[in-house]
C-alpha cells in the first residue's frame, strides 16, 4: 500500500500542462521534504501509470529535475532514479526559480496571498463562536521549533492551509494550497531568522480570530503575508548587481540620479519616435483613403510591427480610431505577448462595440493640445489586461480628431529599465507617476504601491519631459507596507 508521501507526490495530474506539472510536483515534494534525500522513485513505467501520463512526458520532467541536481540516476543492479535533496542543490534550484519571476509577478502573488489570508482570517473570526480553532492554535507556534528550511516551510504552510480551512471555504483552502505549492518553499529558503517573529504573528492572528475581531484578524493576516513576500521580493531584487563603477557616498548618489534623469529623457524620445511614425503612417493612409474607413489604414500595422521590433522597451503601439470620425470604434494595434520577435495584431475579444474607451485615462479631452500625453498607471481591462502606462497623441484631419497614435509600456518593463540605476540609490527610493503610483523602486514594500500624504521624500526630483518624479529615501509615520496596499 502506498504511503501518504507517495500518494501526495505521485497523485494523478488534472491539468493539460502535464510535462511542466510533473516537474513542479516532484520538485515541490523534494523541497518540502515530502520526498526525502536518497528515496528511490518508482520505475518510469510505474510512475507514468500512477500519474496518468505517457512515459515520454515523464522522462522529460525527470530530465529537468536531474538538470537541477534534484535527482540522480544510478546504473546497474538496484539502480534507478534517486532523490538528491542536497541543501546546496535545492537552494540553487530555488534561486533559479525565483530569478524566473518578475517583480510584477511577485507583487501580484503578494497581493493575492494577502487577500486570501485576510479574507480567510476575517471569515474565521466571524464564525469563531461556532467552530473550534484549537487545531489552528496548535499550529501557530510550530514554526518556532523547526530546524531546516523544509521544516519551516511545512510548518508555515500547515498554518496557512488550516487558516483557510477554518474560514469554512473550500475555494479559499484550494487556492491557499496552490499558493503554498508555488512560493511556500521560496519564502523560507533564506529566512531562518524569521521563525520567532512568524510564530508570534501566527499567535496574534489566532488571538484576533478567537476574540471575533474581524478587522484586526484581517489586518494581521495581510501584514504577515506581505512581510514574508516583501522579503522574497527584496531577495529577488538583490540578485541583480548595481551598475558597474558606481562609487559610494554622495558622489555615487548624484551619478545615479543623473543616470535616471538621462534615461527618462532617452525613454521619452523612444516613445515619441514611435508615436510620430504611427501618426505619419495614419495620415498618409488617410490621404490615400477613398471611403474614409478604418480598414484602409492597414499599412499602419507594418509601421507598428517595425517599431516594436526596433524598440524593445515598448509593449504595444498603433492607431486607435475616434468613433465620431469613423462611425465606430476600432484600432490598428500590435503588441508583444511573447517578446520582440513576435509582434501580434491585437483583436477585440468581445467585439469592438463592447469597448468604450472615450472615458479611458489616455483618451484626449476636448481641450487637449497636440502634445504627447502620458496616462497614469492602470490595468488595461479594455485590451491586453496588463499593467501599463499609455502615451498618446491626437491625430487630426482638417481640425477634426480622427483618433490617436499611442504606445503602451508595461510597468514591469519600467521596473526592469530603471532598476540598475535605483540599486545605487538609498533604500525606499522610487519613481512615481502624476498620481503618485509607484512605477519602479529598489524596495520590496513599495513594489506596486502608491505614495500617500504620510510619505515624505528626502529629495524629490522631477523627470521632464515625463510627468514622473524620482523620490529618494522615502519615509513615513506608518508601516512601509502601507505603500503597497
Amino acid at each position: 500500500m502506498a504511503s501518504w508521501r507517495e500518494r501526495l507526490a505521485f497523485a494523478p495530474l488534472e491539468t493539460a500542462e502535464r510535462g511542466e506539472e510533473i516537474a513542479l510536483r516532484l520538485r515541490h515534494s523534494i523541497e518540502l521534504g515530502v520526498l526525502e534525500d536518497g528515496v528511490q522513485l518508482p520505475s518510469e513505467s510505474e510512475l507514468a501509470a500512477r500519474m496518468r501520463v505517457s512515459t515520454m512526458t515523464l522522462r522529460t520532467a525527470l530530465a529537468e529535475l536531474r538538470h537541477l541536481g534534484l535527482l540522480e540516476t544510478r546504473r546497474g543492479k538496484g539502480g534507478g532514479s534517486f532523490v538528491k535533496a542536497n541543501t546546496g542543490d535545492i537552494a540553487k534550484a530555488q534561486r533559479d526559480t525565483l530569478a524566473a519571476y518578475s517583480l510584477e509577478d511577485l507583487r501580484d502573488i503578494r497581493e493575492y496571498r494577502a487577500f486570501l489570508a485576510g479574507s480567510a482570517a476575517t471569515a474565521a473570526a466571524g464564525r469563531s463562536q461556532q467552530v473550534s480553532i484549537g487545531r489552528l492554535a496548535s499550529m501557530a507556534a510550530m514554526i518556532e521549533t523547526a530546524q531546516t528550511p523544509a521544516e519551516m516551510t511545512r510548518a508555515d504552510s500547515r498554518f496557512h492551509t488550516q487558516l483557510a480551512a477554518t474560514s469554512g471555504s473550500v475555494l479559499f483552502t484550494r487556492q491557499e494550497i496552490a499558493m503554498q505549492a508555488e512560493v511556500g518553499a521560496l519564502v523560507w529558503a533564506n529566512a531562518s531568522d524569521r521563525r520567532s517573529a512568524a510564530a508570534k504573528e501566527h499567535g496574534m492572528i489566532v488571538d484576533a480570530i478567537r476574540a471575533g475581531d474581524t478587522n484586526r484578524a484581517r489586518d494581521l493576516a495581510e501584514d504577515h503575508v506581505r512581510q514574508d513576500m516583501n522579503r522574497l521580493i527584496d531577495l529577488r531584487m538583490s540578485m541583480e548587481p548595481p551598475l558597474p563603477g558606481s562609487p559610494p557616498g554622495k558622489e555615487g548618489i548624484d551619478s545615479a540620479v543623473s543616470a535616471v534623469e538621462s534615461f527618462a529623457v532617452s525613454f521619452e524620445g523612444t516613445v515619441a519616435a514611435s508615436i510620430r511614425t504611427v501618426e505619419e503612417a495614419a495620415q498618409a493612409a488617410l490621404d490615400r483613403s477613398k471611403s474614409g474607413r478604418l480598414n484602409e489604414l492597414e499599412s499602419v500595422y507594418d509601421v507598428a510591427r517595425q517599431n516594436l521590433k526596433a524598440m524593445p522597451a515598448l509593449y504595444g503601439t498603433g492607431f486607435v480610431a475616434d468613433p465620431s470620425y469613423f462611425g465606430k470604434p476600432g484600432s490598428i494595434w500590435c503588441y508583444l505577448p511573447s517578446g520582440p520577435e513576435s509582434p501580434q495584431r491585437f483583436e477585440f475579444e468581445l467585439g469592438q462595440e463592447f469597448h468604450d474607451y472615450s472615458t479611458a485615462s489616455w483618451w484626449p479631452t476636448d481641450d487637449d493640445d497636440d502634445k504627447i500625453h502620458a496616462s497614469h498607471a492602470y490595468i488595461d481591462a479594455l485590451g491586453t489586461n496588463e499593467h501599463v502606462v499609455t502615451f498618446s497623441k491626437r491625430v487630426t484631419r482638417v481640425g477634426e480628431m480622427a483618433g490617436i497614435a499611442a504606445v503602451d509600456v508595461l510597468i514591469s518593463r519600467l521596473q526592469d529599465e530603471f532598476a540598475p540605476f535605483l540599486r545605487s540609490l538609498p533604500p525606499n527610493t522610487c519613481i512615481v507617476d502624476q498620481n503618485e503610483v509607484i512605477l519602479a523602486t529598489n524596495t520590496a514594500s513599495f513594489v506596486g504601491g502608491t505614495l500617500s500624504r504620510s510619505h515624505r521624500a528626502e529629495r524629490r526630483i522631477a523627470l521632464p519631459p515625463l510627468p514622473w518624479s524620482l523620490c529618494l529615501d522615502v519615509s513615513t509615520g506608518t508601516n512601509t507596507a502601507d505603500a503597497a496596499s
